[in-house]
């Protein structure tokens, strides 16, 4: 089954507000004043779901400015809207190639073929499109979703990493690898990471952040065992090894960060396990284990990872600004609905202080700040043997229990 394709926005709404293009600023200019406003109406109803009753619209601004080419997008837009992928596809050649053209069109115009089956053509208009914009977080994306459609799920994920560095504050990307990565064996920690960065970087995609939230809380079920008994058992296995390497030039020794993540969720479980408090996933539970995890990456290792990780910075910030267990409610809020409505008929006023902050301080990634594979290392403290000794000894449990982990 084809995959239904998303776009974003239209160009319109960059166009007079982050300008972005200043031939598209330009094009938005060269109409008459009317005409202008007819073509922010005509956005406003598309924008309504009214896209079959502005079409006629559209074609007698195109026959007004014929060689306008933000008429021309706007109604290329409104077409895939209603479906129309031939006329769509037609407008390869005038659309796309050229100084004017802009990632949007390259992206619906493949889409449009992908729809129709034709995934050759779509994924070489994208590619074409990533070599005019190289920085494109949607065509990467859309170059991954064609190898996940095909089942390569390694070259999937290769693209998926490239738009999340690419344009770092774009959800999608994350959404996606994420997916992968939790129905993987040996990537789980990824998983975890994307999956929450993605929530944070689109709050209100309240379907994405439902499935997200689903696949972390099962995720950490799955992952952690707990039996209790002659022999009491704690076991954890997010990674198959908590590997490290060295360079032979310099010497510095290399922790690969989900073998640190899976050491450092250990110790709150630990504690867990010898209160024998069974972990059964509840928000209550996830609160204390997710904020001791990030107690001991930093008590341990001392932000080994620094910026690398933002994501563990920015946890340590909600929980400094005292906002942990309403944050913990927001991500799981749909997870345990009964739970959360509890817990927020006494903490109403907590939880609307945790949205009002997080809205004056989202998360926010790029500018040195990125929670990928890809630049992990970026902001890495450099290790000799004993001190990487050190930290690993450290995220070792000796509980005097019966403790298995994932290494």
């Amino acid at each position: 089954m084809l995959m239904r394709k998303w776009i974003a926005v239209s160009l319109l709404s960059f166009c007079g507000i982050l300008v972005y293009a200043q031939t598209v600023q330009d094009d938005y200019n060269a109409l008459s004043q009317s005409d202008q406003e007819l073509l922010s109406r005509l956005f406003e109803m598309v924008d309504n779901g009214m896209s079959e009753v502005v079409a006629p619209d559209f074609d007698q601004l195109l026959k007004k400015y014929p060689k306008n080419y933000l008429v021309q997008y706007e109604r290329l837009y409104n077409l895939y809207l209603l479906g129309r992928y031939e006329e769509v596809m037609k407008a390869r050649k005038s659309m796309l190639g050229n100084k004017r053209s802009t990632e949007r069109a390259y992206q619906i115009i493949g889409n449009s073929f992908d729809l129709t089956g034709d995934r050759k053509t779509a994924f070489k208009v994208y590619m074409d499109g990533i070599k005019q914009f190289p920085e494109s977080g949607f065509l990467l994306m859309e170059v991954g979703t064609l190898y996940l459609l095909d089942g390569d799920y390694d070259k999937a994920l290769e693209y998926y990493n490239k738009g999340i560095v690419a344009q770092p504050n774009f959800a999608s990307n994350y959404f996606r690898a994420a997916n992968l990565y939790l129905s993987s064996t040996n990537f789980k920690v990824w998983g975890l990471i994307y999956a929450e960065s993605a929530i944070l970087l689109a709050p209100s995609d309240e379907s994405r952040h439902k499935q997200l939230a689903d696949k972390i809380v099962n995720c950490l079920k799955e992952s952690i065992s707990m039996t209790f008994g002659d022999k009491a058992v704690l076991s954890v296995n997010l990674v198959p090894g908590r590997g490290m390497s060295v360079d032979e030039k310099s010497k510095v020794v290399y922790l690969s960060f989900p073998g640190v993540y899976e050491g450092a969720i250990i110790q709150p479980l630990n504690k867990m396990f010898m209160e024998k408090n069974q972990f059964t996933g509840s928000i209550s539970q996830l609160i204390e284990v997710r904020k001791g995890l990030v107690e001991a990456y930093f008590t341990i290792t001392d932000n080994l990872y620094g910026s690398s990780m933002y994501l563990l910075e920015f946890q340590k910030k909600i929980i400094d600004a005292g906002h942990w267990d309403a944050y913990n409610y927001f991500l799981f809020m749909q997870c345990y609905p009964e739970e959360f409505k509890e817990w927020y008929s006494a903490n109403s006023e907590i939880f609307d202080e945790f949205l009002q902050w997080y809205n004056n301080d989202p998360y926010t990634l790029g500018e040195g700040r990125s929670v990928n594979q890809l630049q992990i290392f970026n902001s890495y403290r450099q290790l000799d043997m004993f001190e990487s000794l050190r930290v690993q000894a450290k995220l070792l449990i000796d509980s005097g229990q019966s403790t298995e982990s994932g290494d």
